[in-house]
């Protein structure tokens, strides 16, 4: 059967397994549990995408659903809650993940102890291979396949604006961006945004995290150009709530870090 599978995993989440009980692993694991749950007076808000099922172990997902669509603009749309719902804290948990649709075969859980099923097919294997090679950063991929279909089905309008595409086989959704392009709440991104800034200037020049916070400011920046040939006022909006001075100054001291120079231009001409 056809199926859309979205996989994804916690970024650095072996580093933050190796603490003293695995307290920051568990706390991360707890944030994706809380964003994702069911329960609660905001769940029917954040988890409108009926998938058909739902699988987790340790750090890593797989959703699936019916349809592509449908599956895409949920899969963004957690992507932002999980990064608003992190946006008032000094970390983040960084997730990055991947779409792909085409065969998936349910079958009978290894162990039935602890599981209800398993999965097993094309797509799946796609998804997991996206994610490993699409790129640094909570970036969240589309096969050329998904891609393909939502250009079809949604053309010019939908969530065809935040398709990025970033080679024949292999596109990014912009999650920062919502889904609808009329439903775009400049302080929500803003927030976003402001918290990505803070993050760069706390772990730009860490060793260990550096590639995926570089990337992280990267991806906001070409989420507002994108914006900027939308609503260009939204995009003022957002960056008068982003501390531009710090990232220029974190970025001047950085220039030897790779992707921060042109991080710094891009970011130049969204300011024109």
């Amino acid at each position: 059967m056809k199926r859309v599978v979205f996989f994804a995993d916690i970024l650095g989440f072996g580093n933050l397994s190796r603490g003293s009980g695995a307290a920051s692993a568990l706390d991360a694991l707890s944030d994706v549990a809380r964003v994702l749950s069911k329960d609660g007076p905001v769940s029917d808000f954040l988890n409108r995408y009926p998938w058909e099922k739902r699988f987790g172990l340790s750090d890593s997902l797989f959703l699936v659903g019916t349809d592509p669509i449908g599956a895409c603009e949920a899969a963004a749309e957690f992507f932002f809650n999980l990064a608003f719902y992190n946006s008032t804290v000094d970390w983040a948990v960084l997730m990055r993940g991947a779409l792909a649709f085409g065969e998936v075969q349910y079958a009978a859980p290894l162990f039935p102890e602890t599981a209800g099923a398993n999965l097993a097919g094309e797509a799946v294997v796609e998804a997991v291979t996206l994610e490993k090679t699409g790129g640094k950063g909570p970036r969240l991929f589309v096969s050329g396949a998904v891609a393909d279909l939502i250009m079809q089905n949604t053309g010019s309008g939908g969530i065809s604006w935040i398709l990025d595409r970033c080679s024949e086989n292999l596109c990014e959704l912009l999650w920062l961006l919502p889904p609808n392009p009329t439903r775009i709440n400049g302080g929500m991104v803003g927030q976003v945004a402001d918290a990505v800034v803070r993050l760069f200037k706390r772990y730009g020049g860490d060793s260990q995290f550096s590639a995926h916070y570089v990337a992280y400011l990267d991806f906001v920046v070409r989420s507002l150009l994108c914006l900027r040939e939308q609503n260009l006022n939204e995009v003022k909006a957002v960056l008068r709530q982003m501390d531009l001075e710090r990232i220029e100054l974190c970025g001047k001291h950085l220039m030897g870090v790779p992707g921060v120079p042109v991080i710094l231009e891009r970011l130049k001409s969204l300011c024109e």
